[in-house]
């Protein structure tokens, strides 16, 4: 292995490494997280727009040192024929996918982390408990989706708990209190009272 090769194989763990690590917390972790306004808008505004922009930016500057770089050209031909056309197709698909990923789990996945961890700003709010299902098969057994009623803005929010299943399912259409910790992107539920 080459000392190109292995930079180049360093600097890709170093830049997957941390979201992967971010997306097994989460995963693993699984707070209750109810988002609010400024969660949603940096997910399905700024950071797709950010995506976009940073996806061309990187294609423009590798379409001019493709032009102007007679190795680079040639690197890129030679994995080319060696990969073939189909699979080297993934990459300037994969690319924007993993720049939304590096985005998405760098800013809302760690405040989540923190809020989690550290955060000792108490919240408790009173929501309507709207429905009571069951999680998907891949989780556990005690798992339930819980989908709840905001009492002042009317939004429904949607979120995995895993303890008190049984109880849950008899306050179906009750008001509940939520208590947990408050971060900047939204509120960590630990524990529901009625």
């Amino acid at each position: 292995m080459t000392f190109k090769q292995l930079f180049n194989s360093a600097l890709l763990f170093l830049t997957t490494a941390p979201p992967l690590f971010l997306l097994t917390w989460d995963e693993q972790t699984d707070p209750a997280f109810i988002p609010n306004g400024i969660y949603d808008t940096l997910t399905f505004t700024l950071f797709p727009i950010m995506t976009i922009v940073l996806s061309v930016i990187l294609f423009r500057h590798l379409y001019k040192k493709y032009n102007n770089n007679f190795e680079f050209k040639h690197t890129v031909k030679d994995y080319i024929v060696e990969h073939g056309k189909f699979r080297s197709v993934f990459i300037p698909i994969g690319l924007p996918i993993l720049i939304y990923i590096w985005l998405w789990t760098s800013v809302c996945i760690s405040v989540k982390l923190l809020a989690n961890k550290y955060s000792d700003n108490i919240w408790q709010q009173e929501y309507q408990l709207l429905e009571v299902a069951t999680c998907p098969t891949d989780y556990e057994y005690s798992c339930s989706k819980l989908t709840v009623l905001d009492l002042k803005s009317y939004r429904k929010h949607s979120f995995r708990w895993y303890l008190d299943k049984s109880k849950l399912v008899n306050l179906q259409n009750n008001n509940v209190n939520l208590v947990g910790v408050k971060s900047p992107l939204g509120n960590i539920v630990q524990e529901i009272q009625w």
